[in-house]
């Protein structure tokens, strides 16, 4: 069997649809459970043409290793989480998606028992390491509905305040949110005004990226004409939450941090939360002011989990709008994300918009994307325009800060030959005048 190296990525392994085959899913799993010498391991899956048939073969690999296989069918990502980290006997867990690809694309996540991430890289080690012939079947397949446990777990929140009446639009994306959020808005009485909840692989109407400023265009456009509280719009796999405010302006991932720190912090003072150095000036001062201690990590999903789980932080975010939180053993549970944003709202009193008002201090570029040919040269001239600031990091990048008028962060991208520039400034006139001259100069040398 061909393996296709490149679709095992440092997070997971995703590729086209005749790509990711299942012979190859088959292998995964049993690579899986040879990494990991797991005895149980949950199966779920996303709504992709190709998905069932992956999870079947999957599965297949798992039980031919002489595992245990707990399928949980159907489900986003937040509920992956979950049924994988919430219980002791499961040792590892494999999900069959894509997460907002186009539907041309499937992919494959793994997991240790711990919640924790295990890469497309380290599998493609172990396929090669493993005995791929001879497979028959000794481990035993049961079923498990884990939806009802999820949304308990996700409404504990300390003080809740009653939410009937409230008005939400909700963008699922064509994705899986609807799974979940249904039950949990149900569950609180909550009205909501639904845009796209039948899950779809085609991503018919728009993209299923919260992170996406264009793809928000319709929830934004729906919140003012219904009305509501405050819009949310998820991703595919339902693993990432925006929200955006009553007057139809989204709040960006690092800014919906902010908030949730703030609220956290003062549940749990002196607490750690675990940030990454292309987030807001906005987030390090909220968990500073509220008494917290900022972790910086390097950007990925998988160095926030790490970090939270190993750090012993209470909470940790991206700008790409994935929260992680303590209570679900530092990984994503968008239902309670939602939960815990409600309550904020509804406990100050303040219309959505006023209530997050003070967090959009600074005016922030958004990523920026650059062509370059020359990512060296380009890396080495940014650090002699950096010489001059009062402050570097280069945890992730190079992020220069320029005493507190303005910073910006760099990073090459890991698959393609582009430099990602975010510029954050007190005004949009120097936040615009900086941008541009950072543009000029990385496509003057690049």
């Amino acid at each position: 069997m061909e393996i296709p190296k490149h679709i095992f990525r440092a997070y997971d392994i995703r590729g086209l649809l005749e790509e990711v085959t299942v012979d190859i899913a088959r292998v995964v799993g049993m690579a899986l459970v040879s990494k990991t010498g797991a005895k149980t391991v949950i199966v779920g899956r996303d709504m992709r043409a190709t998905s069932p048939e992956l999870e079947a073969a999957a599965i297949e690999g798992i039980t031919s290793m002489g595992a245990n296989v707990i399928q949980i069918g159907l489900c986003s990502t937040s509920m992956f989480n979950f049924a994988v980290s919430s219980q002791e006997h499961i040792d590892a867990g494999l999900m069959v998606t894509a997460s907002h690809n186009p539907p041309e694309f499937n992919g494959i996540k793994m997991a240790l028992g711990s919640g924790l991430p295990i890469s497309g890289l380290e599998i493609l080690e172990e396929i090669q390491k493993c005995i791929v012939a001879g497979d028959v079947q000794k481990g035993m397949v049961t079923e498990q509905d884990i939806l009802s446990v999820y949304i308990d777990k996700c409404i504990a929140v300390e003080n809740l305040p009653d939410l009937s009446g409230t008005k939400l639009v909700i963008d699922y994306g064509n994705g899986m949110g609807a799974m979940s959020v249904r039950e949990l808005c149900k569950r609180l009485k909550i009205e909501v005004v639904e845009l796209y909840p039948e899950p779809d692989a085609r991503f018919p109407n728009h993209e299923a990226n919260p992170a996406k400023e264009e793809t928000l265009a319709d929830v934004k456009a729906a919140v003012v004409r219904e009305g509501a509280d405050f819009g949310i719009a998820l991703d595919g796999d339902a693993d990432r939450v925006g929200f955006i405010d009553n007057k139809g302006e989204s709040l960006r991932g690092d800014l919906t941090l902010a908030v949730l720190s703030k609220e956290v912090l003062a549940r749990k003072p002196g607490s750690k939360i675990v940030v990454a150095p292309n987030q807001s000036w906005t987030t390090f001062e909220s968990i500073e002011q509220n008494g917290g201690v900022a972790l910086e990590c390097r950007i990925g999903r998988k160095f926030v989990v790490e970090a939270v789980q190993k750090q012993g932080a209470v909470l940790g975010g991206e700008v790409s709008s994935h929260f992680f939180f303590e209570e679900f053993h530092g990984l994503e549970a968008v239902d309670h994300a939602i939960v815990r944003m409600l309550s904020i709202w509804k406990q100050s009193g303040l219309s959505f918009a006023d209530m997050v008002k003070p967090y959009r201090a600074y005016t922030n570029s958004g990523e920026v994307n650059i062509e370059i040919h020359n990512k060296e040269q380009v890396l080495n001239k940014l650090e002699q325009y950096a010489s001059s600031a009062t402050k570097v990091n280069k945890l992730d990048g190079i992020r220069a800060e320029f005493d507190h008028d303005w910073w910006f962060i760099v990073r090459p991208s890991n698959t393609e030959p582009l430099l990602r520039l975010i510029v954050e400034a007190k005004t949009p006139e120097l936040m615009e005048e900086k941008r541009d001259e950072l543009v000029a100069l990385i496509k003057e040398t690049g």
